[in-house]
């Protein structure tokens, strides 16, 4: 009886194994591809330089004082002069900004004292022959600060 059982378990054992054997995966199974998503470039262009003068701040009576600027109608080099005024003891640094029309921007500092100047040249591409914002901030000794000039020149016109 053990023999026959044997053999019933043999042939069942084969059994199932036929019938997994059928029901069994390949593997070769085919991979559905995934699409790519194609990127397509978009053509930055560069920021336009900011030219639009925004207002200055309001300087109290006993801290004011004066810058003038200028162009020069040949070259296109701008400076800035340091002009004094009441509150020129009081100035620890005045800065000044040029945003060029190509949108470089460079800072230059000048002494506190009356026609100090800093000039801006084109052939350093700090200045254009086109127009250019000038922006000039004066700190003072309390810790306070003004921009005190914001405006827009160009060789057809300068400012005082």
């Amino acid at each position: 009886m053990i023999k026959k059982a044997s053999i019933v378990l043999i042939v069942l054992f084969i059994g199932m194994v036929c019938i997994a054997g059928c029901t069994s995966d390949t593997g070769e199974a085919t991979a559905t591809p995934t699409p790519v998503p194609v990127q397509t470039p978009v053509p930055t262009t560069p920021a336009a330089p900011d030219l639009v003068p925004q207002p200055t701040d309001v300087v109290p009576t006993t801290q004011f004082v004066d810058v003038a600027t200028s162009k020069d109608p040949i070259t296109g080099d701008i400076t800035v002069t340091f002009r004094g005024g009441k509150g020129q003891n009081q100035v620890n640094d005045i800065k000044a900004v040029v945003i060029s029309g190509t949108g470089a921007t460079t800072t230059k500092y000048l002494e506190p004292d009356v026609n100090a100047e800093a000039v801006f040249t084109v052939d350093d591409g700090e200045a254009t022959r086109g127009e250019d914002r000038i922006i000039v901030t004066v700190s003072f000794n309390d810790a306070t600060s003004y921009k005190i000039y914001d405006d827009v020149l160009s060789r057809n016109r300068t400012t005082n």
